[in-house]
This record gives structure tokens, sequence and C-alpha cells, in this order.
């Protein structure tokens, strides 16, 4: 797919940076936001930003996605790309980029652009040329059908800890106290809530038969009858 840039000034900056240049041909339309917005500015409030970036009128929006830098809308099909599209946005609105989705499965979504690989889940954006990861960002907040959806720990419960490690991000929730673990994997492939068998100070266990889920700062491990079968290491804790 050839790709637009708004002017000489945008060329250059985008010359710059190779991994600035996947976000900033072409804008396709997408609003510029203020300071006040960017920081206000909520999913669902992006739904209409969204919508007029789909590429044709029977093309809506599927899923919208946001990332510390991004926007990404998920397209519904048309009679030139059933699978729907890929619509990826700068915040700054610097650019944009449109493009055909290759692969839907459950909530993984992924499209093609040359040897460039975009592919976003609930959890994660991650961008890749040539099978090297260039570009990885964290879901702050992800809709479909008009309705928010959060990660984590439900709308009532207290959130104790959030962690993340290379594949999975993980919540203690609870309410008074902590009482539950939340496991997700970030591809999208499954998702495990187990009450907690005990807590210490940082350190959080889990079981689910003879399967023992351990989550302290430094590390996720996971157990099957006494042998470790999963340990990696915590890249984010709050």
């Amino acid at each position: 797919m050839q790709l637009k840039l708004n002017n000489s000034k945008v060329l250059k900056l985008a010359l710059a940076s190779a991994t600035t240049l996947l976000f900033l041909a072409p804008t396709l339309g997408v609003k510029a936001l203020s300071n006040s917005e960017q920081n206000g500015t909520k999913i669902r409030d992006s739904f209409l930003v969204a919508q007029a970036n789909c590429p044709t009128r029977r093309s809506t929006v599927d899923r919208t996605f946001e990332t510390p830098n991004y926007y990404v809308t998920i397209c519904s099909g048309d009679a030139r790309n059933s699978l729907g599209y890929y619509v990826g946005a700068a915040k700054d609105g610097s650019g944009g980029i449109t493009v055909p989705l290759t692969r839907r499965s459950g909530d993984r979504y992924i499209a093609a652009n040359g040897n460039t690989i975009y592919a976003i889940t609930p959890y994660e954006l991650r961008v890749s040329q040539n099978g090297r990861t260039i570009l990885n960002e964290r879901i702050l907040a992800a809709s479909g059908d008009d309705t928010v959806v959060t990660r984590g720990c439900r709308n009532r419960e207290s959130t104790f800890v959030t962690a993340e490690t290379a594949s999975y991000v993980i919540s203690i929730c609870g309410g008074n106290f902590p009482g539950t673990y939340i496991g997700e994997s970030k591809n999208g492939s499954g998702r495990i809530r187990l009450p907690l068998q005990r807590y210490e100070r940082d350190r959080y266990v889990a079981v689910n038969g003879n399967t023992r889920y351990i989550l302290t700062p430094n590390e996720l491990r996971v157990t099957q009858n006494g042998q470790t079968i999963l340990r990696e290491t915590i890249r984010n804790w709050n």
C-alpha cells in the first residue's frame, strides 16, 4: 500500500526515525488534539474520530484501543477486504496509517504492510519489522460494541497490584484485602481468575489443582506438581 505524507516537514521528521515513520504516514483525516484534550480524552470519546477514519462508509468501528502514544481502530470488513482494517493514529495528530487485516483471532488482530506487522490485543500493541520488534506499548483502554472493557480487576473491586511480564499481565484484586489473582496472556489466548491461597507482604500465591502461581515484585513463577513450568521476570510493578 502506498503511503502519502502530509508535507515536506513531516517527510523530514519521518526520515529521522524509522519507528516514527510507521505512524507518520498518512494522516487520513486524524484530528490533532490539544494537550488538555489528550490528557482528558477517554477511548469512548474517540469513537466519532475513529469512525471518520474507517476507509469506507460500509466499514464501521469494531474495536478501539488506546496506548500511551497511539489510538488504534479495528474497522469491519467491506467488499475490498472482508477481514477489516487496522487504523493507527498518533495522539499528537502527526499522522496515521490504514492497513488491511490479515488475521482476526478472538481479541487478537494482525495487519501486514509489506515486511511490517501490526499485532494488537487488549493488552499490548506490538509492531515488528523483518521479525524484529520495533515498537511495543501497553494498552491503556480498549472498547468494543461501545462498551469500555477494562482489563484486570472488576469495577467494584480494589486493585492491589498490577504486574507485567514479557507474556502476561497479572492483577491482584479484592475488597478490603487482597483476595483474587487474575492472569491474562498478552496475546489474547487466555485468562485465569483464582482465589488467593495466601499472601504476605509482596508475595501472592494462587492454586488451581496441582498448578501454583507465585507472584513477587521480581518474578512470576508457575509450578506444576512441584516442578517449575514457567518463570518470567517482572517488567512493571504497580
